[in-house]
């Protein structure tokens, strides 16, 4: 399984980003060999292209610290799942996420995009 996870830096030892579409990071954890890649947030349109390009990497688990309502309505469309982990290292949350610790999201934290505040 793959899980993508909103960071700050390019480590586990990051801080979970505060916003979905403006992390610095992407962390790609693969549970089936416990190995990550960290890949530079390579920015987004206005529907969050870049989820199905990272829905085609196998990635089905997204863990933030918010979610406006139109990336959450991406990443519906695309199938997966999205958990809520603030104030917590990268580290951290995938070990609450492993224990079922972590809250799924059913709907986005955020009632608007950041640029329409």
């Amino acid at each position: 399984m793959k899980i993508l996870f909103v960071a700050d830096e390019p480590n586990l030892e990051s801080k979970i980003a505060k916003r979905f579409g403006h992390a610095n990071y992407y962390i790609i954890y693969d549970t089936g060999n416990d190995t990550f890649e960290a890949i530079e947030n390579p920015g987004h349109g206005e529907k969050h292209e870049v989820l199905y390009d990272l829905a085609e990497k196998g990635i089905k688990t997204f863990i933030v610290g918010n979610i406006g309502p139109g990336a959450f309505e991406t990443v519906e469309e695309i199938g997966a799942e999205v958990y809520l982990a603030r104030l917590m290292k990268v580290k951290d949350a995938l070990e609450k996420f492993k224990k079922g610790e972590l809250e799924k999201l059913e709907k986005p934290t955020l009632k608007k995009s950041i640029e329409r505040h």
